[in-house]
């Protein structure tokens, strides 16, 4: 079609767009896709921290600091279940680590959920005390939290 002496249509110029022929360019090599859904995902994760509080908002920066400074006391939970109730499960490996110190079943799936998903996004990239605290609960008498556990560990 381009071949000819005609215009191009609008439509057949999305079409060769879209696969790649044309003027348009060659289709981008493994490489260069790489590149561009890593930007992708940077640029989405950035987005999603000028709009969550838990990223950077005064309120999330409360809550996380509420459940550091809890962390140790008996009101760890309490805070913990503030955050998890008004930002929901933590993102940050330091607030998972906190989430798991708690002792709450409850608090613990939130925290092995998230390095589950951590996992399959990013690979086995956790950090070594995290990993310990997963490989300890892997041991745990409750089916749930073990089996979780033993999901992130492989």
């Amino acid at each position: 079609m381009a071949d000819d002496d005609r215009k191009l249509s609008y439509s057949e110029r999305d079409r060769m767009r879209r696969e790649g022929t044309g003027s348009g360019g060659r289709p981008p090599n493994r490489r260069e896709r790489v590149q561009n859904e890593k930007r992708s995902r940077d640029a989405l994760a950035s987005a999603d921290s000028m709009f969550t509080d838990e990223q950077g908002g005064q309120a999330g920066k409360a809550l996380a600091d509420a459940v550091r400074a809890a962390h140790g006391s008996p009101g760890l939970t309490t805070e913990c279940r503030a955050y998890l109730e008004q930002i929901g499960p933590p993102s940050d490996a330091e607030l998972v680590s906190i989430f798991l110190d708690a002792g709450d079943k409850e608090l613990s799936l939130c925290a092995l959920d998230v390095l589950l998903r951590l996992k399959r996004a990013d690979g086995p990239s956790l950090e070594a005390g995290l990993m310990r605290q997963v490989r300890i609960i892997s041991e745990d008498f409750d089916d749930d939290l073990a089996s979780r556990a033993e999901e992130i560990l492989e």
